[in-house]
């Protein structure tokens, strides 16, 4: 059975939302390097999806056709997966909020306390829109990325 470019890119999705349980889990810190090998598994995902169909073809909108399929599958189980999480962990959420309002608090001298509370409240209600449609840009760009320098590299490699 021959996988095509959009089940490759269930298959990475499928393993990125793992790995991410995985160190959830295990509690790897947000700035831990361990946290990028998500992205290693997404950009090995776009080539998987890319590098077998230079066989069939060498053109640039071809290969990068298959890497679009793949990305955008991606992108969608990560916009899911961030809605989800952030939808079932309220109190981190909450946390964040509030560390972040006593920072303000002590450094923020062109605001009053009401302002910054009132910019917290926004915060609370605009937190899992805004982290949704930053988790769908990150992937859409890293994929546009990686799919066009695999799929222009293969098709300059085929020319030569």
């Amino acid at each position: 059975m021959k996988i095509n470019a959009t089940r490759k890119g269930l298959i990475t999705g499928v393993g990125m939302v793992l790995l991410g349980l995985l160190l959830l889990w295990k509690q790897v810190p947000t700035n831990s390097a361990l946290q990028y090998l998500v992205f290693l598994i997404y950009g090995a995902g776009i080539v998987w999806a890319v590098y077998p169909a230079k066989n069939g073809s060498s053109v640039f909108s071809a290969l990068f056709s298959n890497g679009f399929r793949c990305f955008v599958v991606v992108t969608l189980i990560m916009a899911i997966y961030t809605f989800v999480f952030f939808q079932s962990n309220g109190a981190m959420i909450e946390r964040e909020i509030q560390a972040s309002k006593l920072e303000r608090l002590k450094t923020a001298k062109d605001r009053t306390p009401r302002e910054i509370e009132e910019e917290a409240k926004n915060t609370r209600k605009y937190y899992v829109p805004i982290m949704v449609s930053q988790t769908i840009f990150q992937y859409l760009l890293i994929g546009v990325v990686v799919t066009t320098v695999v799929a222009g590299a293969l098709s300059l490699s085929k020319k030569n």
